[in-house]
């Protein structure tokens, strides 16, 4: 429904690695003492070949008894083993990986999404009025996306949804909000029974929610579900919510949406960028440049997909899928919301009756620095953000100083050290109104502890 810029559009089944060892010593020739001895030295009670076979564990899952991991450490502690636990796993370890599908995870994940339909309708104007003029006449249209179940309470038929929020809003709609008030989700399985010609659902399983809340420039809006005999009968559940800060580059993912309008199904594809910012339109029709910060994937993502889920390997909801690149000769450039973000915006939208409150610094900051390390197999980041400009009658204006490097934020008793520049954007929006923060910043060489209390209207901005 949006028009985005550089021709980006509005609009995951990850295999499960099975490691089977091989019967054989997992430590090079030359070393003094070998794997099995270590594991012995420390409790383990068999042969050799009651070790290995005890290392597979369930479902390709490390034993309980000896783990991977321990392994690795006891190499490292008494084996005199040097190297990165990725070099371990290389060098050491004979593995045979073989996809695993795993439908049954991926089949409680269908229940947590939903397809999306909605029903607008606008006034336009027509010719062949009195006189040869022109009269008005109301419109009936429709849109199609998708959404996904994050709290669900069966017994009372209720539940929530999160979905993108240009999914069921429209500038031209003749609400005074703009929203549709003809919204009906579809549960996998339901019955589809939405009519493009009436804007209503005709007979089918279409369940009619309420609109909670949302904000346009953050494309996030909240559904409600209330007392509906549906979700007490059937098998729908809410999403187990990830953690989108941990999600590393190389990472199995599955998207599951409504594209084309033809039911819930599910791609597959990895994470291709964990954390990155994209520019589009404004869903108002005024051609503002909106800029969000989203995961990069190649899974397949399409024209109803948006408001979808994108799942990690452990069938954790880590993104709500919202748009893909359509520039000539790009191919599989796909983006979703990171949900430890979405979660932020939540909580502040509800806390707030439906608008986001979100705390403002009043301060301009710059990365001016960015590094990355391989630690244990995994790429790390590392950015370092400066002060560049404060604006003057803002809650910052005598605090912070032009050139204060951003270092910690100590929010509700908890320190997060400001590794990546977004974290503070994040942080700031479960700031309400009497909370205080302090920030710990790099001022001349010294570190410098700055305490600010939210006690006024002013220092928050209400957003679209």
């Amino acid at each position: 429904m949006n028009k985005f810029l550089k021709k980006a559009v509005s609009i995951v089944c990850a295999a499960v690695l099975a490691l089977g060892f091989s019967g054989c010593g997992l430590f090079k020739e030359d070393k003094a003492i070998t794997a099995y001895e270590i594991a012995v030295k420390n409790g383990f009670v068999g042969t050799e070949a009651e070790w290995l076979e005890s290392l597979k564990g369930a479902n390709g899952e490390d034993a309980e008894q000896y783990d991977i991991k321990q392994l690795y450490e006891a190499a490292k502690a008494e084996g005199g083993y040097s190297g990165s636990f990725l070099d371990f796993l290389k060098e050491y370890l004979q593995l045979n990986v073989v996809e695993d599908n795993d439908t049954e995870m991926i089949a409680n994940n269908v229940f947590s999404v939903v397809s999306i339909n909605c029903g607008f309708k606008k006034t336009v104007k027509v010719s062949g009025g009195w006189m040869g003029g022109t009269t008005t006449k109301e419109e009936i249209y429709a849109s199609a996306g998708s959404g996904v179940i994050v709290d669900v309470n069966k017994q009372a038929g209720n539940a929530t949804i999160i979905t993108n929020y240009h999914v069921i809003y429209d500038s031209e709609s003749n609400t005074s909000n703009h929203i549709s008030d003809e919204i009906y989700v579809y549960p996998y399985g339901a019955f589809n029974g939405f009519s493009s010609s009436t804007g209503k659902d005709e007979n089918g399983d279409g369940i009619k929610v309420r609109y909670v809340g949302g904000a346009m420039d953050y494309d996030i809006a909240i559904l409600a579900i209330e007392g509906s005999e549906y979700i007490k009968n059937s098998d729908v559940q809410a999403a187990k919510i990830g953690d989108s800060d941990t999600v590393k580059v190389g990472e199995k993912v599955f998207a599951i949406g409504n594209p084309g309008n033809a039911g819930i199904s599910v791609t597959s594809g990895v994470v291709s960028v964990d954390s990155e910012y994209i520019s589009m339109y404004s869903s108002d029709g005024k051609y503002r440049e909106v800029s969000y910060r989203v995961m990069r994937t190649d899974a397949a993502i399409n024209s109803g997909n948006s408001g979808g889920a994108l799942f990690n390997a452990y069938g954790e909801l880590i993104g709500i899928t919202n748009a893909k690149s359509v520039e000539d000769g790009v191919d599989n450039m796909c983006y979703a919301l990171p949900i430890t973000s979405v979660g932020y915006l939540c909580d502040n939208i509800i806390d707030n009756g439906g608008v986001l409150q979100k705390a403002t610094l009043g301060i301009m900051t710059q990365l001016t620095d960015s590094e990355a390390h391989l630690v244990d197999g995994e790429v790390v980041m590392k950015e370092t953000c400066v002060v560049v400009q404060v604006n003057e009658g803002v809650i910052a204006h005598g605090k912070l100083k032009v050139g204060d490097v951003l270092e910690a934020i100590t929010i509700k008793g908890k320190t997060v050290e400001l590794q990546r520049r977004y974290y503070l954007n994040d942080l700031l929006l479960s700031v309400r109104k009497g909370d205080s923060i302090v920030l710990r910043v790099l001022r001349d060489g010294s570190s410098v502890d700055v305490t600010f209390i939210f006690d006024k209207d002013g220092y928050f901005s209400t957003m679209s």
